[in-house]
């Protein structure tokens, strides 16, 4: 072999090297191109599913906020259907009991001092009607206590009849020999919202009222009826 030969072998053996080595990078090149492309399907797939996932949460919560503005309409409506059925109840007691106990005069705006004779007592419709708008929003227990006498009984059954009528639970009794003298109208009471509630109740209807100190027999909340 001659050295052109071998020259002339050379060169094809770097022909042929040079012909692989662009076939290589076209091969990898088209991998590259194959491998983007598979992956700009997964990615335009992705966020196809990301799309409808997203307005599908976002129909969701349109679906809800129709609901909750739905519920809170309802709600308005019940609230003031109740208000309207409460005011009714109020009147409706309130023309029942004018038309049980006879006119009167006006409760005094003061207390009298204790042991003083005081004149037959009543509660006005106005006065009855007050009570009863407060009493009815918190209904609870209650002891009305008389004092001895038919006027003092008399009045106590009148208080009784408002606490029934704005669906409270009424206790009675008659205190004989009080160790402490009864106060024309005198009040136990704590602090819970129901005794928030009867106090409120005669200090609307401008009923004087004195405060009692409590004994180990009085329920937690007592009213006393003194003659």
């Amino acid at each position: 072999m001659t050295v052109r030969d071998a020259l002339l072998l050379s060169n094809i053996a770097f022909l042929a090297l040079v012909a692989l080595a662009f076939v290589a990078s076209v091969v990898v090149f088209l991998l590259n191109r194959a491998s983007e492309r598979a992956k700009d399907r997964e990615l335009a797939a992705y966020q196809t599913a990301a799309e409808m996932r997203i307005h599908s949460a976002q129909a969701d919560a349109a679906a809800a906020l129709e609901r909750a503005v739905a519920g809170a309409s309802e709600n308005l409506r019940t609230k003031e259907r109740t208000a309207m059925l409460v005011r009714e109840a109020v009147a409706l007691h309130a023309q029942t009991l004018a038309s049980r106990t006879p006119p009167a005069l006006e409760a005094p705006p003061a207390a009298e001092p204790i042991g003083a004779k005081i004149a037959d007592r009543t509660l006005s419709t106005d006065q009855r009607g007050k009570m009863l708008a407060i009493l009815i929003r918190r209904p609870g227990d209650v002891t009305v206590m008389s004092g001895i006498g038919s006027e003092a009984e008399r009045y106590a059954a009148e208080i009784r009849g408002i606490f029934s009528a704005a669906g409270w639970t009424v206790e009675s009794g008659v205190v004989v020999e009080p160790k402490i003298p009864l106060a024309p109208l005198s009040l136990v009471l704590g602090t819970s919202g129901q005794d928030l509630a009867v106090r409120k109740a005669f200090h609307a209807a401008g009923v004087a009222v004195a405060d009692r100190p409590r004994s180990p027999m009085d329920r937690p909340s007592t009213i006393y009826v003194g003659s």
